[in-house]
């Protein structure tokens, strides 16, 4: 492979991020009672003067109170931020009944209470009684509901409810499209809902039929939010960088990455996805040299130029295009080398990286170098990506190892964007990976 600084930026054309808008558009879219601890102390129970007397008497047991004398449990105090809401609550029914609009704020309010202590389904039911308020008083789709329904749909998510997330979150999408005139406010709201789609469809979450087209209204949302970017912004601000991020990592999943723990050996429902990954090559590669065009807009940092160059390659690397990648990651050294940031060309270059190398779309957890983990494994890369010899050193006891079972498959099937020997890619040997507990059991604790 040649390095090949060749002409930096001074190739791309103006005007992309516009041209990309215009050629990638998409026509889819109980507590218990408490008892008085005098009351059940045996000792406060009087004895008669004659069973004192009488030995055989005074075996006689009293029946009437337990036998264990511990008093019962205190009841827990409420919370005094949640007794002054409802209070407050109370105060204006009173002045304006049921419905009144001043309850809105109130209920809100202890809606929020009642989430920073964890009481997420007595949360639900305050902050659905506002939002009703907030429609009988302004309207269906009126903004005062807003806040409501975004707090609502954090106390579902707490609560691991989903499918509710995803109801929920559909009449906010048609909330906010009513009712946020500020087109900064209702690009963000864009990106938010795109976030959730892209989650949902990470996850399962829905009938397996509508998972495309959930994939389909991700990418469309990511471009409306671009759309109203650059019309607050410009063409070529730096802000436009989100949307076109999130536009990459939803071609990323119609190309069919995963990643741990969303990865699946049966792929039934994905397989509907491989007819479209010829398109999400193009679209791909349109998203990158926007982000390039950006990059030479704004003049940013060697490193993000470089970054973003390496991430074409990479691109390149997940289609099994390797002559295009080799000519991506060419420019990049060039770029480096002109720099003189040695650094740079290690951290890019100088061992497999998995990809995606994007943030958003990390495909494997934290691992280390070297077998102090429980799970340790060992593994070869290829000049092309692919892992081969793998091996397993160490595998922890688990009663139930699904997940990690999952994780050694995922690694498998991991592409890696090779290590390099000057300009030439190179097959690694014996690389030495462990993961901690908290790799497939997020509340295990790292102990020293």
């Amino acid at each position: 492979m040649r390095a090949n600084s060749t002409k930096g930026f001074r190739h791309l054309r103006p005007g992309l991020v516009s041209a990309l808008l215009f050629s990638l558009s998409l026509n889819c879219f109980a507590q218990q009672e408490d008892s008085n601890p005098a009351e059940a102390d045996p000792a406060s129970t009087a004895v008669p003067e004659t069973a004192a007397s009488n030995p055989a008497d005074a075996m006689v047991i009293d029946m009437r109170n337990t036998l264990d004398a511990r008093p019962s449990p205190e009841p827990v105090a409420e919370s005094t931020l949640v007794l002054e809401y409802q209070a407050a609550i109370e105060a204006q029914e009173q002045l304006g009944g049921a419905y009144s609009p001043g309850m809105t704020e109130q209920l809100l309010g202890l809606g929020t209470a009642l989430q920073q202590l964890n009481r997420h389904e007595e949360a639900v039911d305050v902050l659905k009684r506002g939002a009703h308020i907030a429609r009988i008083n302004h309207g269906l789709y009126s903004a005062e509901q807003l806040a409501l329904l975004r707090s609502e749909i954090r106390s579902h998510m707490a609560m691991g409810q989903f499918d509710q997330v995803d109801e929920r979150q559909r009449y906010l999408y048609r909330v906010e499209r009513q009712s946020l005139a500020n087109q900064s406010d209702s690009a963000e709201a864009l990106m938010r809902q795109a976030q959730w789609q892209q989650q949902a469809f990470l996850m399962r979450v829905g009938d397996p039929e509508t998972q495309m087209g959930r994939l389909m209204v991700t990418w469309d949302l990511y471009r409306l939010a671009l759309t109203q970017m650059i019309e607050i912004h410009g063409n070529s601000a730096p802000q436009l960088r989100r949307p076109l991020m999130g536009m990459l990592t939803s071609q990323y999943l119609f190309a069919g990455h995963r990643g741990y723990p969303y990865y699946q050996a049966s792929k039934d429902s994905d397989a509907k996805l491989a007819g479209l990954t010829s398109t999400a090559y193009k679209r791909g590669v349109a998203v990158l040299n926007a982000l390039l065009e950006l990059d030479a807009a704004n003049e940013v940092s060697l490193e993000q130029q470089a970054q973003d160059t390496v991430a074409l390659g990479d691109w390149a690397m997940w289609f099994g295009k390797f002559s295009e990648a080799e000519i991506h990651y060419a420019t990049a050294m060039g770029l480096i080398e002109g720099g003189e940031q040695p650094e740079l060309m290690a951290r890019f270059f100088a061992q497999p990286v998995p990809l995606p190398a994007i943030e958003s779309l990390d495909p494997l957890p934290p691992y280390l170098n070297g077998d102090q983990g429980p799970l340790a494994v060992s593994f070869n890369v290829t000049e092309t990506g692919r892992v081969k010899q793998f091996e397993e050193l160490l595998r922890p006891e688990l009663e139930d190892d699904k997940a990690v079972r999952r994780l050694v498959r995922t690694l498998k099937d991991t592409r890696f964007r090779p290590g390099f020997d000057g300009s030439q890619p190179v097959a690694s040997e014996g690389l030495i990976w462990s993961f901690s507990a908290t790799a497939w059991d997020p509340d295990a604790v790292l102990l020293d």
